[in-house]
């Protein structure tokens, strides 16, 4: 069959809407057919034959009509679809070969007939194309990248304390040994650190807990480093934003010249629709590391963190022993030049180098890990079918939807053919999948079974993703669904906040007379409730209601309202909280 084929002809230029009106006029004998064939510019010869298969077939148009037919009829394409979906989801997405391969297998198992080459065992290209063609929801992925176009980017929290200690050498036998330190309790500056397959770091971003920014703050921080503020330290979705800008500008990305940025779930990341918009504009594909899996996969938490780490413990005491006379403590206005020190000892190209390669991201190496490196997650595996927690995949069957005409076995599942990579299976005992029963009764795993969660719901979690490319349309359109959903839910949360305003505040002056004065106290010092202005904040992370697409929860005390996550509570928990500023 020709792909490309061009018209040599004028041939069947008609137009199939005038050919099903001349149809229906001839049916229903409002014209004859030389009348219908001028009055609709249509051929009389392939009238005739058209209301004959339509009185047979009672169906208009092409179909059923020609030599050429699908192999597959509508509704076993459409269980194939969900199948190639679901592998994709689950980060087994088949290639373009595979499924020729697994389309050759189901029809010959389940004795369709088709126009496969046997020889070959496998579908043709031209089925292949047309399938595609027939399903335009699907697409072929191709990232042409080089190491020079792959970047990564994550949070670190520095404090004045550091969190890691270096080994000393003391006296032995001594049970305890003390270490110099600027604070009992410090507070944590967030550092944004971003690095390349090929070796380059970005200048780092410090967020400082503060209201306003001075220019001390960065004193001796690494060469093009810039701090931002915000009441908490902690990122923030335009505080993200604006770091972004700047990366564009260093990765020099573009339509043309494409930039891969690997980053974690948080939601700052995910659900940044302004953030998924200018990464569009600008050429770079946002992919999003799936849950729990940051410390094997992501190159910055694999090869930098650590490091970053003890170089910065090893220049905080540095500066303390210096500074020993003087009683000087480490407080913001010296993390930056702390850091800047540390920075340039771990930020080397052999660092990032190997941390993409560890990772297997670049060289791509997808036989990275074993078997033994997704025995872990056995414990805790939960279907996807019995998540109720919004996702981008939350439209995608699971996995065990039966494969177009074959078994629910698993016999039959895995005789589809062996080439063909499915979820990854585990073994239920260490070591090895057959034991040979050295005990007679019974085994150690009958004695101590290994632990199986039986939960059936999922946590929520406002930091968790999604393993998706952010970047791509299916994402963004679910993303802007949530959050029109989660704007017409702001005004409703509003007016029942308001009807209470005036209950809750005869309630406040009752528990003041009853409260001791160390509880008074502590409600003194920390704002109220915001539940009276035009929107609702997070206490903990000062993040605004009509911003949020996570649940929340409201102290019984103070009347203020907090994420769940930031509170530290189950979503299917008690509705009864009290937050630890009036516990």
């Amino acid at each position: 069959m020709v792909r490309n084929y061009t018209r040599k002809t004028d041939r069947q230029s008609w137009d199939e809407e005038s050919m099903d009106k001349a149809i229906m006029a001839c049916y229903k004998k409002e014209m004859g057919f030389r009348k219908a064939a001028v009055a609709f510019n249509v051929p009389q010869s392939t009238l005739e034959r058209r209301l004959k298969k339509y009185k047979d077939t009672g169906v208009l148009g092409k179909k059923g009509l020609g030599a050429f037919k699908t192999v597959f009829n509508e509704e076993q394409e459409n269980q194939l679809v969900t199948y190639i979906k679901t592998m994709e989801a689950h980060l087994f997405g088949l290639t373009t070969k595979e499924i020729r391969l697994l389309a050759y297998q189901l029809a010959e198992k389940n004795q369709i007939n088709h126009p496969f080459v046997k020889e070959n065992d496998q579908a043709g290209l031209d089925w292949m194309y047309s399938f595609m063609k027939r399903h335009p929801d699907l697409s072929i992925h191709t990232y042409k990248l080089q190491a020079s176009q792959i970047y990564n980017v994550d949070e670190t929290g520095i404090t004045c304390v550091p969190k890691t200690q270096s080994k000393i050498v003391a006296c032995r036998g001594r049970r305890q040994v003390g270490a110099l330190t600027s604070a009992e309790r410090g507070q944590t500056v967030t550092v944004e650190i971003c690095m390349c397959a090929y070796g380059s770091f970005m200048p780092p971003m410090l967020i400082f807990p503060r209201v306003r920014s001075k220019p001390e703050l960065i004193d001796g921080a690494p060469p093009g480093s810039w701090a931002e503020v915000h009441p908490s330290g902690w990122i923030q979705s335009d505080i993200f934003l604006k770091w972004f800008e700047k990366f564009i500008v260093f990765s020099r990305a573009s339509k043309t010249n494409r930039v891969l940025l690997l980053l974690d779930g948080h939601t700052t990341h995910t659900k940044n629709i302004a953030l998924i918009d200018k990464a569009r504009d600008a050429g770079v594909i946002l992919l999003c590391f799936p849950p729990h899996c940051t410390h094997k996969l992501q190159p910055l938490d694999v090869a930098f963190m650590k490091p970053l780490s003890i170089y910065y413990c090893d220049e905080v005491k540095k500066w303390l022993r210096e500074h020993a006379s003087e009683h000087r403590v480490v407080t913001h206005y010296q993390i930056a030049s702390l850091l800047g020190k540390a920075y340039l000892k771990a930020a080397t190209m052999t660092t990032a180098i190997n941390g993409f390669r560890a990772t297997g991201i670049w060289p791509l190496d997808p036989n990275n890990f074993n078997e033994s490196d997704f025995l872990a997650s056995a414990t805790t595996e939960i279907d996807l079918e019995n998540q109720e927690n919004v996702s981008i995949e939350k439209n995608i069957p699971h996995t065990s939807t039966p494969i177009p005409g074959v078994s629910n076995s698993k016999e039959t599942a895995v005789s589809i053919d062996e080439s063909i990579p499915l979820t990854p299976t585990h073994s239920s005992s260490p070591g090895c999948s057959h034991w040979s029963k050295p005990f007679p009764n019974s085994s150690p795993e009958d004695v101590m079974p290994i632990p199986k969660s039986n939960k059936t719901t999922k946590r929520n979690s406002r930091r968790r993703g999604k393993t998706a490319i952010l970047t791509e349309s299916p994402y963004k359109n679910e993303l802007l669904a949530l959050s029109s959903n989660n704007t017409s839910n702001t005004s409703v949360k509003r007016s029942l906040s308001l009807n209470k305003t005036s209950g809750e505040k005869k309630k406040k002056k009752v528990m003041t007379k009853n409260s001791n004065a160390k509880i008074q106290k502590k409600k003194i010092e920390i704002p109220m409730s915001s539940s009276e202005n035009d929107d609702d904040i997070c206490f903990y992370c000062d993040e605004l209601y009509s911003k949020s697409i996570d649940g929340w929860i409201k102290c019984t005390v103070c009347k203020r309202w907090a994420h769940n996550l930031c509170a530290g509570i189950e979503e299917e928990e008690d509705s009864i909280f009290i937050c630890e500023f009036c516990s």
